[in-house]
């Protein structure tokens, strides 16, 4: 397939309002499962630009087929200030809502969680501080968050419980090293939570809510020994480090981007690690009693994966990035209950690659990046049903 045919975009999005599911079932743990297990074709779809520069999306989440939200950054082209950046699929189009930006530099969005039409969130940082906005379902606006750090607060997962429980996740530093930072929407607002913060190094990438008692939480963390992985769980009263594998050919850095599931026994974190003098993909899975390395596939010099969706034990959605000889090029692969595989996926640029991915209901699944072709970033949106 051309990259132009790729790009033209299907039409599988008919009458929204039939396929229209409510969120709950949206959200539910293998709710998806049925639908989606067919999805082999990925298809680009045009969404746009905010000015003529940089532009990228980091996370997606989707309530319903008809109710997708994506957020990242755009860089404005006269003073390279990056800006937050939203938008929203409505079944039929995508189209851009800013958040508030309050720091005239660096407002970054690096995820984002919905609980219902009126209750989502996104989160990153702004200046050097942590940065949380809210949709409302008319607008965007800022939410005050803790920020204990004086040299940089960052968060990058967000998971939406209801609309009284939210977690988001990422770290800080004061200067030498960095904690981990957690903190805890309780309906009214964000509070810090106390969390492991092992290492000299250590913060948490990503975040899932399977209930308001079962909540997971990875990253990585650095000791005089080398980076290790760093997983955490919440059991509804407080977090606490979980024992995690790394890979045996382990000589590098390591690091869980992104983590998903579907019950207490099957829960994916993703990511990467150097090994071998290459750069690998690193999936774990969790089964109910114990974490185990997976084994992925792994394309070029260096592979990674950023994100993770999960519809069911045998459903798997992993998002990333592959690097071969110059080139860098999307990467999506899937568990189908039994290995992981890579599948085709999008490349409209010279530069491309994959950051979020999120299961919604019967219209597949969406996956968002940005690709460039002469220094020209644009947001990069994918979709498989």
């Amino acid at each position: 397939m051309t990259e132009t045919a790729r790009w033209r975009g299907r039409h599988f999005f008919r009458a929204c309002a039939a396929l229209l599911i409510p969120a709950a079932l949206a959200a539910a743990p293998g709710a998806a499962s049925a639908s989606v297990a067919s999805c082999n074709v990925w298809t680009g779809v045009p969404a746009p630009n905010q000015g003529a520069f940089a532009n990228t999306l980091n996370g997606v989440t989707a309530l319903s087929p008809c109710n997708v939200w994506a957020v990242g950054f755009y860089q404005d082209a006269q003073n390279g200030a990056r800006l937050s950046l939203a938008e929203h699929w409505n079944g039929t189009s995508w189209s851009i809502s800013l958040p508030p930006g309050p720091d005239t530099n660096t407002n970054i969005l690096n995820g984002v969680s919905a609980s219902s039409p009126g209750s989502v969130w996104a989160v990153g940082k702004t200046g050097i501080a942590s940065y949380i906005v809210k949709w409302n379902g008319s607008i965007w606006a800022q939410v005050p968050s803790p920020s204990p750090g004086n040299f940089d607060n960052t968060l990058q997962g967000v998971a939406a419980v209801s609309g009284a429980s939210a977690w988001a996740v990422g770290g800080y530093s004061n200067g030498s090293g960095s904690n981990v930072l957690v903190l805890r929407w309780n309906g009214s607002k964000w509070t810090r939570t106390a969390a492991p913060s092992p290492g000299s190094n250590s913060e948490l990438e990503g975040v899932a809510a399977l209930s308001a008692r079962n909540v997971w939480a990875v990253g990585a963390f650095s000791t005089s020994k080398g980076t290790k992985t760093l997983i955490e769980h919440w059991n509804g009263t407080k977090w606490a480090q979980v024992p995690s594998p790394n890979p045996r050919d382990l000589n590098g850095d390591i690091v869980l981007d992104g983590v998903a599931g579907t019950s207490a026994s099957n829960v994916w974190a993703v990511g990467t690690y150097a090994g071998g003098g290459r750069l690998k993909t690193l999936v774990e899975h969790w089964n109910g009693r114990g974490w185990k390395l997976v084994a992925s596939p792994s394309a070029g010099g260096f592979s990674a994966l950023s994100s993770v969706t999960a519809a069911s034990a045998g459903n798997v959605w992993a998002v990333g990035v592959s690097i071969s000889q110059n080139t860098r090029k999307t990467l999506i692969e899937h568990w189908n209950g039994r290995a992981w595989s890579r599948v085709a996926s999008p490349n409209p640029g010279t530069v491309s690659e994959l950051a979020g991915v999120a299961i919604t209901g019967k219209s597949g699944v969406w996956a968002v990046g940005d690709w460039s072709s002469g220094g020209i970033g644009h947001v990069l949106v994918a979709h498989c049903c």
